[in-house]
């Protein structure tokens, strides 16, 4: 099953339409209908993860990418594909067979963080590919760090309780941009070296310890390649007489 807007206003929104402002306790309530409702499936269309993006935290988003990792899928939302190396069964097993000490606990914690972000294939343990890496990055990074119950509105389904307020907002704040989108519309060669500043000013990098040059041109050809991807996926059933049918 896909999750679409109408299961997410139905199943997580619904309960919630008596008022404007959520309570601590209603906000995190709400957020754990969404991450029951987004760990087990994928969503249809990024327009619903857009529609996501004002009703979790850049931490909600990491606890959501963790339960679909524990469900066996890919972080990324919009994804229904397994990470490329599912690795929570070794977990689970090595952290059994210890005595539960706290300490080796949190030890185990500290070794796993030092190896995310000191490997440089890390992703492929929470993503099926490194575009989806990426697009997943892209998209917390613009997620707003304010805690439900402060932002108003954001839970509403019909425009009775709203007002201009609540549209800023969602507008504004909240409102974010697919990577997917972004890459469709860059097409030359300058294009895609200023999408590089863009995402090297967003701290989106690699961790491999690479030179600045050469990590920037690694990056330039994943984008090169994964635009290429897209326009081939877009023109997947092209007219039979190509471009001379356009003119006719």
């Amino acid at each position: 099953m896909t999750v679409t807007l109408k299961n997410i206003q139905d199943e997580v929104l619904k309960p919630f339409q008596n008022h404007r402002q959520l309570s601590i306790k209603e906000s995190e309530m709400m957020t754990l209908e969404l991450l029951t409702l987004l760990c087990d499936d994928e969503i249809d269309k990024g327009s619903t993860l857009k529609y996501v993006a004002k009703l979790i935290t850049p931490t909600t988003y990491d606890d959501l990418i963790e339960e679909r990792n524990l469900n066996h899928l890919c972080g990324y939302p919009l994804c229904g594909k397994p990470p490329e190396r599912n690795i929570h069964h070794s977990e689970s097993a090595l952290h059994h067979g210890t005595s539960g000490v706290m300490a080796s606990h949190q030890n185990d914690a500290i070794i796993k963080r030092f190896l995310w972000e000191n490997n440089p294939y890390a992703y492929l343990s929470k993503f099926c590919s490194k575009f989806h890496f990426r697009c997943s990055q892209f998209y917390q990074v613009q997620l707003d760090e304010n805690a439900l119950f402060s932002r108003t509105g954001i839970h509403l389904i019909n425009d009775t309780l709203k007002n201009k307020d609540d549209d800023e907002n969602e507008n504004g704040a909240y409102q974010v941009v697919m990577f997917e989108d972004l890459l469709r519309e860059k097409s030359t060669e300058e294009d895609v070296k200023s999408l590089i500043v863009g995402l090297k000013k967003l701290g989106l990098h690699s961790s491999s310890g690479d030179t600045e040059l050469s990590e920037d041109k690694l990056l330039e050809d994943e984008l090169s390649q994964w635009l290429s991807d897209i326009k081939i996926v877009e023109n997947s059933n092209p007219p039979l007489m190509g471009d001379l049918e356009k003119e006719n």
